[in-house]
């Protein structure tokens, strides 16, 4: 299996990306992901939203599928940003009837990198654009409470939220949202989240196949006990629907799980990339009849692979 699963699924990269240019403005709203950016003023130090306010004074602004909202981090308001752009973006929501995808979050992307973004309640923007399919944030997730347990949306179909530190009362309302369509769920687990029986017990409806019933892609991202996950998962009813499973960023180092579940060899793509698993592991499980992601595995020197093991995404 050559082709990457990607397609199977509505993601950002589904769209061209662009920079708004307000010099050339909106010329291709249907094929282009247009990206803002919300700098923080020097003097000030308060954010800047000039290029957003440019942008929904473009002609084409209501034809637009998909934004990046991209936030720049300042020590001086770490904790008032996220807010100010939510509240900016879903004004607007009667400007942009047309929003399939938006991602809002650190302006900075790195694999490693733990972002101080405080992240708020994801709930208006749920409301606000009840056509939208794909909502990505990053930033940190246990400051607030997000106040989404029972918000319920019937077209979004990718959600991802990327994080280092998301808490148990977050976790838990993410995995209780209801979303009917939902295909595409990846989390990033991160540190915060200590007791993996409450992580188990929260995910159980998801791995029974009866929270989000047409999950196809499910990644685990960053956590501290991926070998938990992996034991957990083969045994579940959702591995005979999987295309995707991602557990990359973790700490997994006994991979035998995977290798003795059959259901594995129905799945298009297995990602255990970035973890702790043996090159003879590895070797073994690039046999499985799918395609197998395993690059970058850290030794046990390297990344303290015992009891007290960390994720990739740890500082």
């Amino acid at each position: 299996m050559s082709e990457s699963y990607n397609q199977f699924f509505i993601q950002l990269e589904n769209w061209k990306y662009q920079e708004f240019n307000p010099q050339l403005g909106i010329t291709e709203p249907k094929n282009y992901a247009y990206a803002i950016q919300f700098p923080t003023e020097n003097r000030s130090r308060s954010l800047n939203l000039e290029h957003f306010n440019r942008l929904l004074q473009d002609t084409q602004i209501s034809q637009l599928q998909a934004l990046i909202c991209h936030i720049g981090y300042s020590y001086s308001n770490d904790n008032t940003s996220f807010g100010i752009v939510l509240e900016a973006i879903c004004d607007a929501c009667e400007q942009l009837p047309n929003l399939r995808a938006l991602f809002i979050g650190d302006t900075e992307q790195h694999e490693y990198r733990k972002s101080k973004l405080a992240v708020f309640d994801i709930r208006p923007i749920l409301e606000a654009f009840p056509n939208l399919q794909l909502l990505k944030v990053r930033g940190q997730f246990y400051q607030y409470l997000l106040e989404c347990e029972s918000c319920k949306h019937e077209n979004l179909k990718t959600l991802i939220i990327e994080t280092a530190d998301i808490n148990c009362d977050n976790f838990a309302q993410i995995c209780a949202l209801e979303l009917p369509n939902l295909e595409y769920l990846e989390l990033w687990l991160g540190r915060q989240l200590s007791h993996s029986t409450f992580v188990m017990d929260v995910l159980a409806p998801i791995l029974s196949g009866e929270k989000f019933p047409n999950l196809a892609y499910l990644g685990l991202r960053s956590s501290e006990f991926t070998d938990l996950l992996a034991e957990e998962i083969v045994k579940s009813p959702i591995m005979e629907r999987l295309l995707v499973l991602d557990l990359s960023m973790g700490n997994l180092s006994s991979a035998q799980a995977l290798l003795n579940c059959p259901a594995i060899n129905q799945l298009h793509t297995l990602n255990i990339s970035n973890n702790c698993v043996s090159e003879g592991m590895v070797q073994r499980l690039l046999q499985l009849n799918c395609q197998v992601i395993a690059d970058a595995q850290e030794s046990e020197v390297d990344r303290g692979c015992s009891e007290s093991r960390y994720c990739a995404l740890y500082e």
